[in-house]
């Protein structure tokens, strides 16, 4: 796993450690939470400039090195320049030739050691140029959490007040709207059963005073009827008592 793939493992840990009651428990929280990973993002980013900052002067030097050499090469190649010239005008006097050959052990020594150096700089370059890319890598993923933290905090707010609203609406329309209703429609049912009952109340007593006054009819046309049968039995008998003195 590489550096960063390790730094974002951490950085998740940040948040897995945090917990769902810190992450989501308000946008307070969300705030502090993604703090912390830019803190902590920002701290790898300065030990990261840090490293890179040596491996530049390790450059720096490589290179200051490679040009004392250069200048070194340069001195030695005009010695040797003079030299030969020594040993062309002086050929008895064996110092000029041993100041050339000295001359030339040491500007091989130079040229082995210039390979070498210059093969570790392409490498150092090569390894600058590279952690300077992780560097704006690094500064890109800083300002993706600073702005992810305003996009979360707000998409919590959105979430969390579409929530609020839909238990509000939930509540209203379970509860307070039902309730009501509910109240609304046994009122009218009692009021129902009442008027019910008062017009049965009220049917019952004017059918009673009814058969009382059919009762009364019926006692006062029966004595009719009696008197009139009893005036007619009357009216008979005087009829045969006179039938009677008329045929005596």
């Amino acid at each position: 796993m590489g550096f960063f793939a390790k730094f974002w493992a951490m950085i998740r840990g940040v948040f897995i450690r945090a917990g769902d009651d810190v992450v989501s428990s308000s946008p307070q929280a969300i705030k502090a939470t993604y703090a912390t990973a830019i803190d902590e993002a920002k701290k790898r980013y300065k030990e990261m400039e840090k490293a890179v900052a040596l491996l530049a002067r390790e450059r720096e030097r490589t290179e200051t090195g490679l040009k004392e050499l250069d200048r070194e090469e340069a001195e030695l190649q005009r010695k040797l320049e003079g030299a030969l010239s020594a040993a062309e005008a002086d050929p008895s006097n064996g110092a000029h030739r041993e100041a050339g050959a000295r001359y030339l052990a040491r500007i091989k020594e130079i040229d082995e050691k210039q390979g070498a150096l210059t093969q570790e700089l392409e490498a150092q370059t090569a390894k600058v140029q590279e952690y300077k890319v992780k560097l704006r890598s690094f500064t890109a993923e800083i300002d993706k959490l600073k702005r992810e933290e305003g996009e979360m905090v707000a998409e919590f707010v959105s979430h969390q007040q579409v929530i609020q609203l839909e238990d509000r609406l939930k509540g209203l329309g379970e509860t307070a709207v039902d309730e009501s209703i509910v109240a609304i429609r046994d009122k009218v049912a009692n009021l129902r059963a009442q008027a019910k009952i008062a017009t049965e109340m009220s049917g019952s007593t004017l059918k009673a005073q009814d058969v009382a006054y059919e009762r009364l009819g019926a006692e006062r046309e029966a004595q009719t009827r009696f008197d009139e049968l009893l005036k007619a039995r009357s009216a008979q008998k005087v009829a045969a008592g006179d039938k009677e003195r008329d045929l005596g």
